[in-house]
């Protein structure tokens, strides 16, 4: 099979295919502009730099290390929502590939047809890398000295950008071959055993690393977040199976499709689900951090801490509405495989509104509850204030904080139902269209 026919074959057909292509490159695009600052302040040297013409988080030589450790963390993980998007229409991709196998292509050609699908998401991703790393440079060189954490560019960065844009292809090649199936896709949900290993194995690393974090530092800190990730991820499966089976015994006629379509397909759900919950957490933590620093006048250089925590933040908040995103774009990918079932529902007296207060539903209560507990833990638990040696875990301070943050969280999740509703509301009067109930 020639390489003209691949990618032929390959392109994208569907608007929700172009969804899911285009929030692969995106992602994939953000994580080559990562890997671009990584290298852009890896070439800075080791030895130590001007405060005035460079921010302190670059200036010094061991947080510049830091710094270039957290960017590359934060591109493999921007890379992770790559992977997370290219799973998006599985159901009508495997009908599409079994269509071409009784065409007669073997399961070499097939495989080859989802790797260049990948492969051209990475290629594109790759040459977005370089205008994205140029837009963030200047937007940080707008912000104040200390928060510059990404230099300008130069024109080396431009001989640099050759090898991301091909590391962006690979990636995109072997995201593809690892996504790849040769036979029927399971939407087999969490077994039982493995709810109960995590619900009862998160608490404990959770534990571990509260009384390890004084001793250990780092080490403390990674077994509390794999216990954060390990409980959310066991229980938001739970929450979301419950909370279905909850409202389709409901006497509402949205309530009831509402929790018939969360029980049917909750494995991702749960795992959105689970992502918000600790980024809702970190954010928490860094915004209690923030909260200590300001009111602690020990602290010669608030500004310090405060930039690092606020940039955290911000890129946690990033990666939140990138979650959201993907959300949206799998419920749409639903509308398009599903639609003559909800064409069906027309018989019913279904109209755009209902269906709409539908996926609102069915959004709000995956996300709104996830980022509100998981902020209120962070806060509360995430950093203790320490006052004359004793952790005072549950002042006023903290208690209101945690409020705010939690009433925000509630809101922003239900804002994201809102706006799903108002971006999905062409696929949701198409879905509806009776002329999805004709025979192929």
């Amino acid at each position: 099979m020639t390489l003209e026919t691949l990618v032929q074959l390959a392109r994208s057909r569907t608007p929700a295919d172009r969804s899911r292509v285009q929030l692969a490159t995106a992602a994939l695009a953000l994580s080559g502009a990562l890997l671009l600052g990584a290298l852009r302040i890896a070439r800075l040297g080791k030895g130590e730099l001007g405060n005035d013409v460079y921010s302190n988080y670059v200036a010094e030589s061991g947080l510049r290390s830091g710094l270039i450790a957290i960017l590359i963390i934060l591109a493999a993980l921007t890379g992770g929502l790559a992977v997370q998007a290219l799973r998006l229409g599985t159901a009508a991709r495997e009908r599409r590939l079994t269509a071409l196998r009784l065409a007669g292509a073997s399961r070499k050609q097939l495989r080859q047809l989802t790797v260049t699908d990948a492969a051209i998401a990475g290629l594109a991703g790759g040459l977005l890398a370089g205008p994205a790393y140029l837009i963030l440079s200047l937007l940080f060189g707008a912000l104040p000295l200390m928060a510059r954490v990404l230099p300008g560019a130069e024109l080396m960065d431009a001989v640099l950008w050759i090898p991301v844009v091909v590391m962006m292809t690979a990636a995109g090649a072997v995201i593809g071959s690892l996504l790849h199936r040769d036979g029927p896709v399971s939407r087999q949900p969490q077994s039982a055993a493995q709810r109960r290993t995590g619900i009862i194995a998160g608490p404990v690393l959770i534990a571990l690393g509260l009384l390890a974090s004084p001793y250990t530092g780092y080490v403390g800190s990674t077994v509390l977040l794999a216990g954060l990730a390990l409980f959310f991820l066991s229980t938001s499966g739970v929450w979301i199976h419950r909370l279905g089976r909850r409202l389709q015994r409901s006497g509402d006629p949205a309530n009831l499709l509402t929790g018939l379509r969360l029980v049917t397909d909750s494995r991702p759900a749960s795992r959105i689900c689970m992502l918000l919950g600790c980024c809702g957490f970190l954010v928490g933590t860094m915004a209690n951090g923030i909260a200590s620093i300001v009111s602690d006048d020990m602290v010669a250089s608030p500004t310090f801490y405060t930039t690092g925590f606020g940039l955290t933040i911000a890129g946690l908040v990033l990666v939140v509405l990138t979650a959201m995103a993907a959300l949206i774009v799998g419920v749409a990918d639903q509308l398009v495989d599903q639609r003559r079932q909800f064409a069906s529902l027309t018989a019913l007296g279904v109209d755009l509104p209902f269906l709409r207060r539908v996926i609102r539903r069915q959004l709000t209560v995956v996300a709104a509850p996830a980022l509100a507990v998981g902020l209120l833990f962070g806060t509360v638990i995430g950093i203790n204030r320490v006052a004359g040696g004793a952790v005072v875990p549950f002042d006023p301070g903290t208690l209101l904080l945690a409020a705010i943050l939690t009433i925000a969280g509630w809101l922003l999740g239900h804002l994201g139902g809102a706006a799903a509703g108002f971006l999905l509301r062409n696929q949701l009067r198409d879905a509806l269209d009776p002329e999805n109930l004709r025979a192929a």
